[in-house]
């Protein structure tokens, strides 16, 4: 007799309730939705969990913590070994790993004949921060998640499904990352008061700070542009490198202030809610939470032209290039053209309305999940697949 639910581990994040990335919020907004539709649930953690405390429960959602080397090249892969060995006692039907820096680690889960499905992220090797080293290992390691390790791989990108397809021969399912769709009366006043910012009288930024995603050319080019407005830039770093340094150079020579990352309730959103417009300079990912949450708000997105970028934005946003002075003109027209800006982020947010609902996604992923399973012989019901996000491939 088929039962209703899987018992599920998702591991690749730093846990939940978020306070970090993509990938938590992410686990944030799925696992719970899972819950509902009738999994049991839990989400691996590193300890001490978000501001030192240890949840051990979220919304229905069982919370695992386990060490990590703290260490940036040891981090992820170290959680990852601790979360699989913990793993192994608790008799999970099925694992979900958040990105495949850690695929080595899946082959004695694939021996005991458990289900492994990997959400693909972006091309991490690509990222500056990593050394020769760390870039070997990480396309390798995408090599192993892609070709050997796990059952399927999720990808939240069309662009990024290409990728696979065309570097490893592999046939990702694809499945779009979700966002919400917010209104002014979602700006809390006393976040801007916080910043002393004005609505439309500022840019935003909100970013890990990392290489890929720019800040350094966004810095550069908002000086250049001599807009009356001011640059404000959300996020930080999990450890001190000469890259914050220089952003703190550079933002020393214009109206732009460096706010640290915000985790307070509401305040991105509303920071985003309060900005004339909101520059994206990601570079090497799949789908970008941040762009998808700034398109939700209804804001006039200036985005770095990548396939990534376009993908999700399409013609509700304007696009820059590295090329110096590209964004800097953009800047300008932003300034100029008020009524075009309202135009575009509206546009954006109903875009998000329309492609990016958090219920969709859950749906595709328990569909997927059951047939995968069921693949694996585990008698489980079956749902079927909303086709709007996609082809399910076969098996």
């Amino acid at each position: 007799m088929a039962t209703d639910g899987l018992r599920i581990a998702i591991i690749g994040s730093r846990g939940v309730p978020a306070r970090y990335g993509g990938f938590e919020t992410f686990a944030q907004e799925l696992a719970p939705r899972l819950v509902k539709r009738g999994h049991e649930v839990t989400v691996y953690g590193r300890a001490p969990g978000p501001d030192g405390a240890r949840v051990s429960e979220y919304r229905g959602v069982r919370v695992m913590h386990t060490r990590a080397v703290r260490r940036r090249s040891l981090e992820q892969l170290s959680h990852e070994l601790t979360s699989i060995v913990e793993s192994r006692r608790r008799g999970f039907d099925f694992y979900y790993f958040l990105g495949y820096r850690g695929a080595p680690l899946y082959l004695p889960l694939r021996a005991m004949g458990k289900p492994v499905v990997v959400h693909t992220d972006g091309l991490e090797w690509r990222r500056r921060k990593w050394n020769r080293l760390g870039r070997t290992y990480l396309r390798a390691a995408e090599w192993l998640g892609a070709r050997l390790f796990p059952d399927s791989l999720i990808c939240d990108a069309r662009a990024m499904v290409e990728h696979h397809t065309r570097s490893y021969g592999a046939r990702p399912i694809y499945i779009p990352y979700g966002a919400y769709v917010r209104s002014a009366n979602d700006l809390r006043a006393e976040v801007l008061d916080h910043f002393a910012l004005r609505p439309g009288e500022y840019y935003a930024v909100v970013c890990r700070i990392e290489p890929e995603n720019n800040v350094d050319t966004i810095i550069r080019e908002f000086c250049e542009a001599g807009s009356p407005r001011e640059l404000v830039v959300v996020g930080g770093m999990n450890y001190v490198t000469a890259y914050w340094s220089e952003l703190e150079r550079l933002a020393a020579r214009g109206p732009v202030r460096l706010l640290g990352p915000q985790y307070g309730e509401g305040a991105v959103d509303s920071i985003l809610l309060g900005a004339r417009a909101y520059i994206h300079g990601h570079e090497v990912g799949g789908t970008n939470p941040i762009l998808l949450q700034a398109m939700g708000c209804g804001r006039l997105v200036l985005a770095l032209d990548t396939p990534f970028n376009r993908e999700n934005l399409a013609a509700t946003g304007r696009y820059w290039t590295k090329e110096p002075g590209s964004l800097a003109a953009l800047i300008r027209w932003a300034d100029a053209n008020p009524d075009e800006g309202v135009r575009l982020g509206q546009a954006a947010r109903e875009r998000i309305r329309a492609r990016y609902d958090w219920e969709k996604v859950a749906d595709a992923h328990d569909s997927f999940f059951r047939a995968v399973a069921a693949r694996h012989g585990i008698p489980i019901s079956q749902r079927p697949f909303p086709t709007e996000l996609g082809a399910e491939p076969s098996s």
